[in-house]
């Protein structure tokens, strides 16, 4: 059913414009639009089941090594600031105070999982307007945490929002219900912790805890 929905859409939207029946450029230019989303839509779902498919079989590993996690966050907020700008979001940035010690990662898995964090933060909270991504860290471990201003989770749904194909009452339509398992995975196995709550305030925290290497530790 989710895979079938994007494709009913692109679909739909093709046929509709190869037979000629929208005069309106406009037109034209939305509907190409809804087909270049909706496939952008699709392919992240395959991406995600084919995640989900190599941890039920074992062939999910990671690649680790020691990083500099404020440069890796850095690096996938520079990639994403822009495109949040275009939607008409901003993305606030406050960088650690003092010098993070390395943590043991692997990079492409940690960015996997922080584009995930903030596209979960654009699409369902959208009408707060703005994301804030904070660092910060302890004795033992760099925290990274995510918080928008939308309008928050349903607090009987925050116990189940990172189990597999769970999806809450107001984004049945939307993804796989896979991405946060998926996140979950990839930082448990990292060592660490990912936990989902609402922000003071109103709003979702995300934090992604994450432990220092024994030879880095303050």
């Amino acid at each position: 059913h989710e895979l079938r929905t994007p494709l009913t859409a692109i679909t739909g939207w093709a046929e509709t414009i190869q037979s000629g029946e929208l005069k309106d450029p406009g037109d034209v230019r939305k509907g190409m639009d809804i087909i270049v989303s909706e496939a952008h839509r699709l392919t992240n779902m395959v991406e995600e089941l084919l995640e989900f498919s190599r941890i039920q079989d074992g062939r999910f590993n990671l690649s680790m090594e020691l990083l500099d996690i404020e440069s890796e966050l850095e690096d996938t907020i520079f990639t994403y600031q822009e495109l949040l700008r275009q939607d008409g979001m901003q993305l606030i940035y406050n960088p650690p105070e003092e010098e993070i010690p390395l943590v043991p990662g692997d990079p492409e898995r940690l960015k996997q999982v922080f584009l995930n964090i903030l596209d979960n933060a654009a699409k369902y909270a959208r009408d707060g307007k703005t994301i804030e991504v904070s660092v910060f860290s302890d004795s033992e471990a760099a925290t990274i945490q995510f918080r928008d201003h939308g309008p928050g989770i349903p607090e009987n749904e925050l116990p189940h929002v990172k189990e597999k194909f769970f999806k809450g009452e107001k984004h049945k339509a939307r993804g796989s219900g896979i991405g946060l398992a998926v996140c979950d995975e990839i930082i448990t196995r990292s060592g660490g912790t990912l936990t989902i709550a609402n922000a003071p305030g109103g709003g979702t925290l995300v934090s992604v805890r994450l432990p220092f290497a024994p030879e880095s530790g303050n």
